[in-house]
């Protein structure tokens, strides 16, 4: 399997991701390295795009787009996330074009809530550039809360390796 995996947002300029009790530009660079070291271990071919400065958020999104798309005969996209709610919420979701339960996002949900986090399900993420714009089949993940203490005290907990193990899990469901 192809896999292009996407760590969300930019690390400068415009884009950058959330904070609360962690990074989520930093994180998601950490979880998407681990994941595609498990997937390669596995025998699957990984491309990672990411876009570290960008001039605005509709740039960083297309240039992600356009850098996914030239990668001929991927089979799944994936966008790593950690999400916010100014600490009103927790758990894990996934986001799909019109909210399909694919095994993907069934299945890292699934993985991600097996190590205590909430399961908030899969999503419609039609309205997500990456997941409405990207040629093959795409689905965005949000780990769990960063401004959430309770996910990130767990997150911490669990440590990254076991959170990208998940994830990795999740993705190799068919």
């Amino acid at each position: 399997m192809k896999v292009i995996l996407n760590a969300g947002h930019t690390l400068y300029g415009k884009g950058t991701g959330a904070v609360g009790y962690i990074n989520e530009s930093i994180e998601t660079r950490t979880v998407v390295n681990l994941v595609k070291n498990y997937l390669q271990e596995k025998g699957h071919e990984v491309i990672v795009v990411n876009v570290d400065k960008a001039t605005t958020q509709t740039a960083y999104l297309y240039e992600v787009v356009k850098k996914s798309n030239a990668q001929k005969n991927a089979d799944l996209f994936v966008s790593v996330h950690f999400n916010a709610a100014n600490g009103r919420a927790q758990g894990t979701e996934c986001y799909s074009w019109k909210g399909e339960k694919t095994p993907q996002a069934v299945g890292i949900c699934a993985e991600l809530s097996a190590l205590g986090f909430r399961n908030r399900g899969v999503k419609n993420g039609s309205n997500l550039y990456v997941v409405r714009n990207t040629y093959m089949p795409a689905t965005l993940v949000e780990v769990c809360f960063c401004d959430t203490k309770a996910d990130v005290d767990l997150y911490k907990k669990l440590g990254v390796n076991k959170v990208a193990q998940a994830i990795t899990r999740g993705i190799l469901k068919r």
